[in-house]
């Protein structure tokens, strides 16, 4: 697992419109109590004992990588594996049981046998197969749902369409995408966080402290390429992302937090696409 320390160097990391009012940075993070809060974050497989096939690295597709995980959010929605084959659903917590139902009507239900950050082990029943699986938290929190990058209308960009989009509609889903790491630098500014890991998402960036570009064309994310219709229509969002990027931006100078500097400027990005 890689993980990115705030730094000088360059690092390649491989929703739709919000509220005019928003604010992205919130001055601090509430306090985290009961094991609900705790529950409540990113969860990225470390190992599992009788795994299915969910719970298996995917690295069949060439520079296509999947990272098995979990991510449960305050409004008691739930997605398995947010770096792979997306599977959301709405969850109960009981004592140290999680009920599980699926969007697509399946139940699971886990077991939670030890919880101390950044460490957690569920035991896991879907259809009578039990699994064991060891996770590792990211401890980044998104108090509020609806800026969870990770929930179903934040990441709807990632879902490749039918058919050949328009320019208008290119746009929306950069603004879209924008977005989604807007609240992903949010959730672990908020929480304090010195590391962030961008490995498996899709992404057609290049972080910097203190600036960001887009990445070469020869040496585009292919898993943000999938997220589009064509790998042409990739490459027309590339150079619409590309054409934003390079306008002028306020850079809060003063801020020393590079995470919470980030934010702002992704959302001066989103609304010049």
């Amino acid at each position: 697992m890689l993980l990115f320390i705030v730094a000088i160097l360059p690092v390649d990391c491989t929703m739709p419109d919000s509220r005019k009012d928003e604010k992205i940075v919130e001055a601090k993070m509430p306090a985290r109590k009961g094991i609900f809060h705790q529950l409540c974050q990113y969860w990225e497989v470390t190992d599992a004992e009788n795994p299915d096939y969910a719970d298996l690295y995917d690295n069949k597709r060439e520079g296509i990588y999947n990272y098995p995980g979990i991510i449960f959010m305050t409004d008691s929605t739930f997605l398995e594996n947010p770096k792979a084959v997306m599977r959301y659903g709405k969850f109960e917590l009981k004592g140290k049981i999680i009920n599980a139902q699926f969007d697509d009507g399946k139940k699971a239900v886990y077991t939670i046998e030890e919880i101390h950050n950044p460490n957690l082990v569920l035991r896991r029943i879907e259809k009578g197969h039990a699994t064991k699986l060891t996770l590792q938290g990211s401890e980044a929190y998104w108090p509020d749902a609806k800026q969870n990058p990770f929930n179903k209308v934040n990441s709807q960009w990632r879902i490749k369409p039918s058919k050949v989009e328009s320019i208008d509609a290119l746009r929306e889903r950069l603004k879209e995408c924008v977005m989604f790491y807007a609240y992903f630098f949010q959730g672990h500014a908020l929480s304090e966080s010195n590391e962030i890991n961008f490995l498996g998402l899709p992404c057609c960036f290049n972080w910097y402290e203190g600036g960001i570009s887009v990445q070469n064309e020869k040496k585009l994310d292919k898993k943000w390429i999938n997220c589009f219709y064509s790998e042409e229509q990739a490459m027309q969002a590339r150079q619409l992302m590309e054409d934003a990027i390079l306008k002028k931006y306020d850079w809060d100078t003063t801020q020393k937090n590079w995470m919470k500097q980030i934010v702002p400027v992704l959302k001066q990005i989103k609304d010049s696409l």
